[in-house]
């Protein structure tokens, strides 16, 4: 018997290149990744780093029409292997418009 999973939003499919920064108080590393989920409150990434729960990084992404990239705050909230659940952090109003344009263009990206 398959047990219902309820989500609090819709997913959206992606396959798409990304940048996962992860900043620390002694360094900065960037890893190319790619997104292949999307929801209204964060992403499922895969990305060749070794992260932890609670982890603060930024998701980066730049839109095949531009040369800029659109970059995204977020927290690691789980890990299976090398695949992140990142649920978006807005703390602030800029972070807020920034995870929107984020998630906007994505969307797009993915075709819906």
């Amino acid at each position: 018997m398959e047990r219902a999973i309820f989500r609090r939003w819709q997913r959206y499919r992606l396959n798409l290149p990304i940048r996962l920064i992860v900043c620390r108080e002694d360094s900065t590393r960037i890893s190319e990744g790619r997104a292949n989920d999307i929801s209204e409150g964060g992403m499922l990434v895969f990305a060749g780093l070794e992260l932890k729960a609670e982890d603060k990084v930024f998701i980066e992404f730049t839109p095949p029409y531009s040369s800029t990239p659109v970059r995204a705050p977020g927290i690691i909230r789980h890990r299976r292997g090398y695949n992140y659940g990142v649920e978006f952090v807005n703390q602030t109003r800029e972070d807020k418009e920034q995870i929107d344009k984020f998630r906007n263009l994505l969307k797009l990206a993915a075709g819906h």
